[in-house]
């Protein structure tokens, strides 16, 4: 089994790599995309309970990554997406049909977390319809789902 999520988080890499790939070429276009969605609600989460707590104070003085700057923000994408490769090995079995459909259905889930749970709660309504235009609310959602793709085709 140990080979089959280190298999995963290769996989996963390979995956990302194609994900940021895609909201990297979004960008260059000047397509918004809905891009750390998740790291912020986290942050509004659990920010203010991090501040009384002196975490913050604790991680300048150790000289950490800035929350805020592209080395914490990309590795916590990194961090997420392996995650979610993990998770992916855990309940691949539980999803219907070959790789091309797990990662169709591992996609729309996870995407249905994000579009209905992730950005409503940051304020940005329905799959960020709010903030996104629909050129970038699809363009998000074809890098997503390569990405779960890619994974579920090397898993």
């Amino acid at each position: 089994m140990l080979s089959a999520y280190l298999k995963a988080l290769l996989a996963g890499l390979v995956a990302l790599a194609v994900n940021f790939l895609l909201l990297g070429l979004a960008d260059r276009f000047g397509v918004v995309t809905a891009r750390g969605g998740f790291q912020r609600l986290v942050k509004l989460w659990t920010g203010p309970a991090l501040h009384r707590l002196g975490v913050d104070r604790a991680w300048a003085t150790l000289h950490f990554p800035n929350p805020n700057g592209p080395l914490f923000t990309n590795g916590f994408k990194v961090a997420v997406g392996l995650g979610m490769a993990l998770i992916y090995v855990r309940i691949k079995a539980l999803l219907p049909g070959a790789a091309f459909e797990k990662g169709l259905v591992y996609a729309l889930l996870v995407w249905l977390i994000n579009a209905g749970i992730v950005l409503p709660a940051l304020g940005q309504g329905l799959a960020g319809i709010k903030t996104l235009s629909a050129i970038g609310i699809v363009a998000f959602a074809i890098a997503h789902t390569a990405c779960f793709m890619v994974l579920a085709g090397l898993v």
